[in-house]
């Protein structure tokens, strides 16, 4: 019998890790950091794995899918790593940045256990990776498991975890989207019916506002930004450095060459220009569109000096694209959000998800007006510069998302993970009025259940 165990800690968007396990078999899907802890709190149930663990499947290299994986290949060093190519060149500077903001944490916060790993712990996580094509099997050595990788469509080199073990067929979401964003294509998933689905629930409590598009988010955002611009301000937009940076690096590229924006300097982040470098080198082996576009050379952003803040007054026609998208502190968007917030005639623009009890959650809620508690010493800081959110995803809709599985995917068995409660919440609710045959279950942490019957 093939089982399925539910590694991240609790029925939350956190550290995703799932284990598989058939017989003697195992293999580890994803192996994630939990995005808002810290410490060990913030790893899988790393205590979980079998000692004779045989692989490890990443999706992405995002830092909840991703952030763990030196821990357990140093866990268990015999065990090997699969991916795309796209994945393995954009996780290893992460995890490298990864070190980088653990160390400085623990002289912030005096964290002792970190860092939890070393650049030395990435490098040698490295060599157990393993790079595969979309589309064309693979097995792991010494097991009856048999997987195929499917484009996700979420940031470059994404992927759906096929699996088929015992005459069935599972499938891994991890993170997908099923419309387009301005670079990645929309996920096709491979048809159904399944036997059991494993499915990412992130945005189960966001309904999607009727006669919202793609195309009038990325209108109204430009148009935010020429407004911005004719009163003499600049924007700044906190952006992950992954996926998002490189998204609206070409949505703006595309909006300067056909004038729905006029010449702008546009400012990216140090990590920000890393990833997107890969992006450029990877254009014509992982799917995405515009694959002709090299995004650097092209779109010419300009790297922010995080020492210029000191004596920086940003200036009107300037965008600032730089992280972190939660606007966490120390971080570059955090530190000069403080020089936005008493200008009436800047504008702060979030394009993403931002988590409510984050900087940038608290500073959406207090809005234009209002004040934000920023770690200052005098106090909360009062904000009058212009605060909007224009809702670009990378993940699917909750809509989407119900219909692909009641319509395309039809599993006899479906898995809720990667979601607050009340996000997986909507989705059992849902399912179970539009298709009630479909078992529906959120695996419990720790705890092993059958992966199919």
């Amino acid at each position: 019998m093939t089982t399925l165990t539910n590694l991240t800690r609790a029925p939350e968007i956190g550290a995703n890790s799932y284990l598989l396990q058939s017989g003697s078999a195992s293999v580890l899907l994803d192996a994630g950091m939990h995005p808002r802890v810290e410490g060990w709190g913030a790893t899988p149930l790393l205590d979980s794995l079998p000692k004779d663990l045989e692989a490890v499947i990443l999706s992405h290299a995002h830092h909840d899918h991703a952030g763990a994986l030196p821990l357990v290949t140093r866990a268990r060093p015999g065990a090997k790593v699969w991916m795309t190519s796209a994945t393995a060149a954009l996780t290893e500077p992460l995890l490298h940045n990864s070190v980088n903001v653990m160390t400085r944490q623990k002289k912030e916060t005096l964290q002792q256990d970190y860092p939890l790993y070393t650049h030395r712990g990435v490098d040698d996580s490295v060599v157990a990776w393993e790079t595969v094509p979309l589309q064309r099997p693979f097995r792991v050595d010494g097991s009856e498991f048999e997987f195929v990788l499917h484009d996700a469509g979420h940031v470059l080199g994404s992927a759906l975890t096929e699996i088929r073990a015992d005459g069935r067929r599972a499938l891994y979401t991890g993170d997908l989207n099923l419309a387009r964003q301005t670079l990645m294509i929309p996920c096709q998933p491979p048809e159904g019916p399944w036997d059991t689905v494993i499915m990412e629930t992130t945005r189960g409590a966001q309904p999607t506002p009727s006669g919202q598009t793609r195309d009038s988010l990325e209108n109204d955002l430009l148009e935010g930004i020429r407004q911005t611009f004719s009163r003499g301000g600049a924007v700044l937009m906190p952006v992950f450095a992954l996926g998002k940076t490189q998204e609206m690096l070409t949505l703006l590229h595309h909006a300067r060459q056909d004038s729905r924006l006029p010449p702008t300097t546009i400012y990216i982040g140090g990590l920000g220009r890393v990833l997107t470098e890969v992006y450029d080198r990877q254009r014509s082996l992982a799917p995405r569109q515009h694959a002709g576009l090299k995004i650097i050379p092209e779109v010419r952003p300009e790297t922010f000096d995080p020492r210029r803040l000191a004596t920086l007054r940003p200036k009107s026609g300037q965008i600032y694209l730089v992280s972190s998208g939660m606007m966490t502190p120390h971080t570059t968007s955090h530190t000069l959000a403080r020089l936005f917030f008493p200008r009436e005639n800047d504008s702060i623009f979030f394009v993403g998800f931002t988590e409510p009890s984050s900087p940038a959650g608290l500073l959406r809620a207090a809005g234009r007006g209002g004040s934000v508690d920023w770690a200052d010493p005098h106090g909360p800081l009062p904000v009058r510069c212009e605060i909007r959110h224009f809702d670009l995803t990378a993940h699917a809709t909750r809509e989407d998302l119900a219909d692909w599985v009641c319509d395309r995917a039809r599993p006899k068995k479906l898995f809720l993970v990667h979601g607050d409660p009340d996000a997986q919440e909507w989705f059992r609710q849902t399912l179970a009025l539009r298709r009630p045959e479909i078992q529906v279950l959120q695996p419990p942490p720790g705890r092993p259940v059958p992966l199919f019957g």
